[in-house]
C-alpha cells in the first residue's frame, strides 16, 4: 500500500490500496485487461498518476439494451431499458431524464 495518494477532485478522505487485494482475482484480471484495451482506444488513460475510486470509473458500458417505440425490450414485455446501464444516457441528468421518460411510458398504459 502506498502512503501518498495520487492527486484527485474527489472530496473526500481516500486510502490507497492495490485493488487485487480487495477484490477477488477473476475481477481484477477483467478490470486490468478492461484497462489496457481502453487505453488502446484513448491513449493516456491508463496510468501510474491513475486512480479508481470505489468501483466506478469514468467509462461508460459498451452494452445496449433494445427497445422499441414504446421503450420496452422487444421481446421481453414490461422490461424497460433506460438510463445509462442500458445504453441510453451519457450522464447523471440525462439518465434521469430517460427514466422518467421511462416512467411517463409506464403511466400511460395504466
Amino acid at each position: 500500500m502506498s502512503l501518498n495518494n495520487n492527486k484527485s477532485n474527489y472530496i473526500g478522505t481516500t486510502v490507497n490500496s492495490p485493488i487485487h487485494q480487495l477484490l477477488p482475482p477473476f475481477v481484477t484480471s477483467c478490470l486490468q485487461q478492461g484497462l489496457h484495451q481502453f487505453d488502446q482506444k484513448m491513449h493516456g488513460f491508463y496510468t501510474s498518476q491513475a486512480s479508481i475510486l470505489a468501483v466506478e470509473s469514468r467509462t461508460s458500458s459498451p452494452v445496449r439494451i433494445p427497445r422499441d417505440n414504446s421503450l420496452q425490450h422487444p421481446q421481453l414485455r414490461c422490461l424497460y431499458p433506460c438510463g445509462e446501464g442500458a445504453g441510453y444516457a451519457g450522464g447523471i441528468v440525462s439518465s434521469a431524464m430517460d427514466g422518467i421518460r421511462a416512467i411517463e411510458q409506464i403511466k400511460s398504459l395504466l
